[in-house]
């Protein structure tokens, strides 16, 4: 349900069966109220008033990210590995930098996509794989994800899934999502004794899950 706009941004009212109330901004600006069911529609316009200043505070953040990120969003550069490349398209070639060309068989956004899912597959299975033997765990199932939320998941299954688009960030960042999600093997929560799991093997794992924001405009791409 569309609510009403700040500065030009709807807001969306998102009714379920959950108990509490919360706004939500994602990375491109659009804004959530999730309720429950039967919220009152004057308490929604109450909160939004009383979070008018946190709203337009976070979207100018998001705004000024997004500037910041242009070249990134418009595919003029790619993040590989945490280093930027300038990317150059022909007809029938795209070049990364110096360091790959490929061949730009439909619009080369999607040619992109599929190099970098290929290079992704291997590089993060290798990661996991190395972690879970320093770990000594087993997982079950590697898949790669496309998801515009989440870096990486573990289910009950032991089922573990990366995002591909890992493969741009530095490497500290694939090893700390990799021991994330190894450690939910045997932690399927977000306890102190998961956490401890975590800084056993990456004791400055605050510093990288910090440093990780730096790059959630690229769960944005493709």
């Amino acid at each position: 349900m569309l609510y009403y706009d700040i500065m030009t941004n709807k807001i969306y009212v998102k009714r379920s069966r959950r108990k509490s109330v919360a706004i939500k901004i994602d990375n491109q600006g659009i804004i959530t109220v999730f309720c429950p069911l039967t919220y009152p529609e004057i308490k929604i316009q109450q909160l939004i008033s009383e979070k008018r200043n946190w709203i337009l505070t976070h979207l100018k953040r998001i705004n000024n990210d997004n500037c910041k990120n242009v070249d990134f969003l418009d595919y003029k550069k790619l993040l590989l590995g945490g280093i930027a490349y300038d990317i150059t398209y022909d007809d029938n070639t795209i070049k990364i930098g110096d360091i790959a060309q490929i061949k730009n068989r439909k619009d080369g956004v999607s040619s992109l996509k599929k190099w970098l899912k290929k290079r992704a597959e291997d590089k993060l299975e290798t990661a996991l794989k190395h972690w879970a033997s320093v770990m000594k765990l087993l997982y079950s199932e590697f898949f790669l994800t496309q998801a515009r939320k989440k870096w990486g998941s573990c289910d009950n299954k032991k089922r573990i899934r990366l995002n591909f688009r890992l493969i741009m960030l530095p490497e500290d960042c694939i090893n700390y999502v990799c021991i994330h999600e190894l450690s939910h093997l045997l932690h399927l929560n977000h306890s102190k004794n998961f956490w401890n799991t975590v800084a056993k093997f990456m004791p400055n794992y605050k510093i990288i899950k910090k440093q990780m924001k730096d790059y959630s405009f690229i769960l944005q791409l493709f």
